[in-house]
């Protein structure tokens, strides 16, 4: 589905990585037409990582300029084009064109918030602001699904999961280097379903 050799690219972290057009159906069953910039493919996992610009979507808004981190289902990518301009108008016409397709990935059983065992998400995350108990839950949650649970903010780090006290300093740090901010919602429903919500909203 992801050709490596996609002829659009930016760099992430001092390398070239593949920049792909897609229209994708979410784990919710919504809609959309996503440039995702995609630096990892488990394909043992059926997973993409990257970032992603939401250009068209059935109930988000657009995102414009400001990529935030993403993890996809692969077989969820109905189709993959050339330039965003056309992404957008198969998303506009999806219904017609890609019906046979839609149906087929709704009736999969993995379809719609079926809970999977934790797999190894081998991410490096980072928790702040959170009571001691909540904390350790949730270090407790990462942990068992493969991740690396730091305490401080670095390049590396793949995301700083962020409570109600989170402080400043870090989220400054986290947003200087570029380390998207989630909320522990996001990472329950990435362990659960393969998916990381794209909004705060999506993980209520």
């Amino acid at each position: 589905m992801f050709d490596i050799h996609s002829s659009e690219s930016i760099r992430y972290h001092g390398t070239d990585v593949p920049l792909f057009n897609i229209l994708y159906m979410s784990n919710k069953g919504v809609l959309s037409a996503k440039r995702v910039a995609v630096y990892h493919i488990n394909q043992d996992r059926n997973l993409a990582y990257g970032h992603q610009v939401t250009i068209a979507s059935e109930t988000e808004p657009s995102s414009g300029e400001f990529p935030t981190f993403i993890s996809l289902r692969i077989d969820r990518v109905i189709d993959v084009f050339d330039t965003h301009e056309e992404a957008v108008q198969a998303f506009e016409q999806a219904e017609t064109l890609y019906a046979d397709r839609i149906l087929q990935i709704k009736s999969d059983p993995g379809y719609h918030g079926r809970k999977q065992p934790p797999k190894d998400y081998s991410f490096k995350v980072c928790f702040t602001g959170f009571t001691k108990a909540d904390k350790a839950e949730l270090t407790e949650l990462a942990e068992a699904a493969g991740m690396k649970v730091v305490t401080s903010v670095s390049a590396s780090l793949d995301f700083l999961c962020c409570g109600d006290n989170a402080g400043w300093s870090k989220m400054k740090k986290a947003n200087e280097l570029g380390v998207p901010l989630v909320r522990h919602g996001q990472i329950r429903l990435l362990i659960e379903t393969g998916e990381l919500p794209e909004s705060y909203a999506e993980a209520q």
